[in-house]
């Protein structure tokens, strides 16, 4: 009998799996536990559909991700911050960036943005890494107040 797993199953297969087991241990033991389910054709076809909406999905992520990480690009951010002389009494951070860069019209989130934070006016290049591995560049200029 096949059967769909719906947890990783040791000796088994993975969770997603469909497997060939004997109808016994289906019954007494898969199904009572919740580990899998019986094949049937509208379950394979549920699956089939679920595979081809998160593939459309995913294209359409990678997608807008390429595009916002090409307008992104080798943008500038500057930012104002309280200085005495050339050290700022407050670190400027990932959030303070991803701040700018959402008031610029761009969709960032803090935890994309590769950078430590620096105490010091001045410029630097800070990454902005997106889904699907597109890194780029930016420019943080941090000017006194």
């Amino acid at each position: 009998m096949k059967v769909i797993l719906l947890e990783d199953v040791k000796s088994q297969g993975k969770e997603g799996d469909v497997v060939e087991v004997s109808e016994g241990y289906a019954r007494n033991f898969l199904y009572p536990q919740h580990l899998a389910i019986e094949v049937t054709p509208q379950i394979l076809a549920e699956r089939a559909a679920k595979a081809k909406s998160e593939a459309n999905k995913s294209r359409k992520d990678d997608k807008s991700a390429r595009k916002l990480a090409a307008s992104v690009d080798g943008s500038e951010v500057i930012i104002k911050a309280k200085a005495d002389g050339g050290s700022l009494y407050a670190s400027v951070t990932a959030s303070d960036i991803a701040k700018e860069l959402k008031s610029q019209g761009y969709k960032v989130k803090k935890d994309q943005i590769q950078f430590e934070g620096t105490k010091e006016v001045g410029a630097s290049e800070v990454t902005v890494s997106f889904p699907n591995a597109y890194d780029v560049t930016i420019t943080l200029i941090v000017e006194a107040k």
